[in-house]
């Protein structure tokens, strides 16, 4: 789904909104509930995201709230946005000015973002401590939550600046938050009487309410929880999505898809890469109706010329070459967010070329069928091939190819392997596209591989960034001379501080605002990784570059995902012992209720 550059520089939040166009109206209100929901990033970003969008739905529709977007200022000028106290969106009020300043944290890397925002508000401390001596245990400052895919894989990073964070999906869990808000107005309960209420509902994590303890050697040892609140909080899913329709609620030209309609097929993925968020946090998998499709893409088509359809395995939906082929018969264009290589047939293929969608987007991930299969990804290199020559026959003439380099039995000849599986696909839909006279154009984006929470890969190491440049490299030179091959990456320094984010357990805060007090950024803290910073901190090493034994209790493990550790543990060692192996399950070992459900639909 292409990206588009932005029209304006600089937009005024009046020439943004005068952009907007709302799908669903909203009635004004008078709610007793004032909610800030903020993106740590700006208006483009922000706007791009579904998430963000559903949730602001759900508020905006309920009428005890009144809800307000908040974003960073498109300035970037950091001096000159500090100098300034950033308002909300809607009617230019201070951020912090509201009941509850929420926080949609998809990435990681926005959790620097997150501490600017905070610290420009006056609301940054230390720790809960301090910001309950601030509020004096009153409604005095707004109660801080946050959700979202970074904070469900690990709240711990971020544990101390939250009072609440939300552990899953929030379409029936955000109505009963905001009745225990409701009910705590109304009575005039304290903080902790708010929080302690929170706590009670499942999918609400209150970090307060859990204290870590560490060994002598920085791994974990244990988290003591209050009696009063669950032992171990449970990520919330919701059963049946086509409950809820999730798409797009706000058009506007300036996000990455520009007017595009998105709209959400299902959640999961059947694939189970061994490295892949989406394969397992959504677990189960589920897959909306058709029926409920067709009416949001009815809703898109009378609000856009291009429908989007996103989710981790779109093409996977048994009706998507139906409702791709419906787009593309009204007349506008259908895309797909990413394609499975083993799911695209003809009518697929054509629906999407007949919408007049002409770029695709493969995710192979590894070179060589081997490697693919050490990671999870049960696709060889020529069914990769064959998707990519249907879609070129069917009149597709831009490829986006993803890889990653650094994956857990990696080797020399599997980074070559990238290198001339991308040149063996251009090859293939160059030499299609040329009676057409319009060539076809591959786009080679390699990513570093970084281990993450509640994967098979959570206890893997992440390389260091000098040795991921060399691979870089190497498959740079094997591609440079090729034309209408593009290389694109991810710079590896970057990866490794995602990395320190995303296995990084309550600590790590500190790293991240002695950054914010001295006014730099994440490059100062890959300045310093075998070393520790602050008293008290592991080094960055410690979190990203080594390889966690299997004994240990991990950060995020405070939180119950819902997915079986000793399954990871097994999906960990088949990636080196190959599909038939097998770890019997201890006999002490306990059940996770609902666990036939939440494996239902995975391929092992």
């Amino acid at each position: 789904m292409g990206t588009q550059r932005q029209k304006i520089k600089n937009p005024t939040n009046k020439e943004l909104k005068a952009l907007e166009k709302f799908v669903v109206p909203y009635s004004n209100k008078t709610g007793d509930i004032r909610f800030h929901l903020t993106y740590p990033n700006n208006y483009w970003v922000a706007m791009s995201n579904l998430g963000f969008q559903a949730v602001y739905d759900i508020l905006a529709r309920d009428q005890r709230v009144i809800v307000e977007r908040g974003f960073l200022p498109e300035n970037s000028d950091e001096k000159e946005q500090q100098a300034t106290k950033w308002r909300s969106f809607e009617s230019d009020r201070l951020l912090g000015d509201c009941d509850i300043l929420g926080f949609s944290l998809s990435f990681e890397t926005d959790y620097s973002h997150l501490i600017r925002i905070l610290n420009n508000q006056g609301l940054l401390f230390n720790s809960w401590q301090e910001r309950e001596a601030a509020a004096q245990g009153k409604f005095s400052m707004p109660i801080i939550i946050a959700g979202g895919t970074a904070v469900t894989l690990n709240p711990e990073p971020v544990a101390d600046l939250i009072d609440a964070i939300i552990v899953g999906e929030a379409e029936e869990l955000l109505p009963e938050m905001i009745e225990v808000f409701h009910e705590a107005k109304t009575k005039g309960w304290s903080r902790e009487q708010l929080l302690l209420g929170l706590a009670q509902i499942e999918g609400i994590y209150v970090p307060r309410f859990y204290e870590p303890h560490y060994n002598e050697d920085g791994t974990m040892l244990r988290f003591d929880a209050r009696d009063d609140v669950p032992p171990r909080p449970r990520r919330r899913f919701v059963k049946d999505l086509s409950k809820f329709k999730t798409h797009s609620r706000i058009l506007t030209s300036e996000t990455e898809f520009k007017s595009m309609f998105l709209t959400e097929t299902g959640r999961g993925c059947e694939m189970g890469c061994r490295f892949c968020v989406a394969g397992y946090i959504y677990r189960p998998i589920r897959k909306r109706s058709e029926e409920v499709l067709q009416e949001t893409v009815q809703i898109g088509l009378e609000n856009s010329d291009a429908i989007g359809f996103v989710g981790a395995a779109v093409s996977s939906h048994k009706s998507i070459a139906k409702l791709a082929q419906k787009v593309a018969e009204s007349g506008a264009r259908a895309s797909l967010s990413s394609i499975m290589s083993q799911k695209v047939s003809k009518a697929l293929a054509a629906s999407i070329s007949e919408s007049e969608y002409k770029t695709v987007a493969l995710a192979p991930e590894a070179g060589s069928t081997r490697l693919r299969r050490a990671a999870g990804k049960r696709v060889d290199n020529e069914q990769v091939i064959n998707a990519a020559r249907e879609l070129a026959e069917s009149g597709i003439r831009g490829f986006k190819l993803y890889f990653i380099v650094g994956l857990p039995t990696e080797t020399d000849e599997d980074v070559d392997a990238i290198a001339a599986l991308a040149i063996t696909i251009r090859d293939t839909v160059f030499e299609i596209s040329k009676p057409s006279g319009k060539l076809a154009w591959v786009s080679l984006s390699i990513n570093p591989f970084i281990p993450k929470a509640s994967t098979p890969f959570q206890w893997e190491s992440m390389l260091d960034p000098k040795v991921l440049d060399k691979k870089i490299e190497r498959i740079r030179k094997l591609v440079i001379k090729v034309p209408n091959l593009e290389l694109r990456f991810e710079p590896p320094k970057e990866s490794y501080f995602q990395g320190l984010l995303s296995r990084g357990d309550r600590r790590v805060v500190r790293l991240l605002l002695e950054v914010e007090r001295r006014g730099e950024n994440w490059k100062w803290l890959m300045k310093k990784t075998s070393a520790p910073i602050l008293e008290g901190v592991p080094a960055v090493d410690f979190y990203v570059s080594r390889k966690i034994g299997f004994n240990e209790l991990l950060p995020w493990e405070v939180v119950d995902s819902l997915i079986p550790r000793d399954l990871l543990e097994r999906e960990a060692m088949r990636a080196y012992h190959g599909e038939g192996w097998t770890q019997p399950r201890a006999p002490e070992q306990p059940i996770i209720d609902g666990e036939d459900d939440i494996m239902r639909g995975v391929t092992l």
